[in-house]
């Protein structure tokens, strides 16, 4: 639906809207920390967590189900993003970029690997941890650092606001899929081993 709203440029009063706030509050600080999650957020930043994670959940945890769907989904994220950028062919905003970026907009690949990567953790981590408090921290902590990673994108001005939100709902959405097949299938064999 967001990808409809931003091929038909309905978004662009509240993307510039948010940008020009975002852009009048530039602080050296701030720029860098905002270019650090420009980095922790990059495809080789994230390559490499995922392969720590994989490592994890195969050879130590032994979850060679959740290990598929760990690659299934970071992979599927990542299609989805490179898919749909140049269907939509979306620029840049315009201005000064404070990182060095190329390619099309839409949807903020950033976006998309913090949220699913993240999403995909605290899928896991919802599963062993039986803590109440600790599963409400865990929450809030991977919500935001998904949302601190897309305001970044906005600050730097490589994205449009609709960009990240397009990301999220997109991510939001493949990772739903993801997690729902995961229970599915795990409710299936605990019939069937039953």
């Amino acid at each position: 639906m967001i990808s409809i709203l931003v091929k038909l440029e309905k978004l662009d009063k509240f993307d510039q809207w948010l940008l020009s706030n975002v852009h009048k509050n530039h602080f050296s600080f701030l720029t860098k920390v905002m270019k650090f999650l420009d980095f922790i957020g990059s495809t080789y930043f994230i390559i490499g967590v995922s392969l720590l994670v994989l490592f994890y959940l195969y050879f130590v945890m032994k979850d060679h189900l959740i290990s598929v769907l760990f690659i299934v989904t970071m992979l599927g994220e990542r299609l989805l993003g490179e898919g749909l950028k140049p269907l939509l062919n979306r620029s840049r905003p315009n201005g000064r970029h404070l990182v060095e970026i190329d390619g099309h907009s839409f949807p903020s690949q950033h976006a998309m690997n913090t949220f699913v990567l993240y999403g995909f953790l605290l899928f896991i981590l919802w599963r062993h941890v039986k803590n109440k408090k600790m599963k409400i921290l865990l929450t809030l902590m991977v919500i935001v650092i998904i949302l601190v990673m897309g305001l970044s994108r906005i600050y730097l001005g490589v994205h449009h606001p609709s960009d990240v939100i397009g990301g999220y709902l997109i991510s939001g959405f493949w990772l739903t899929i993801v997690i729902l097949y995961a229970r599915y299938y795990e409710e299936k064999n605990k019939l069937r081993d039953s």
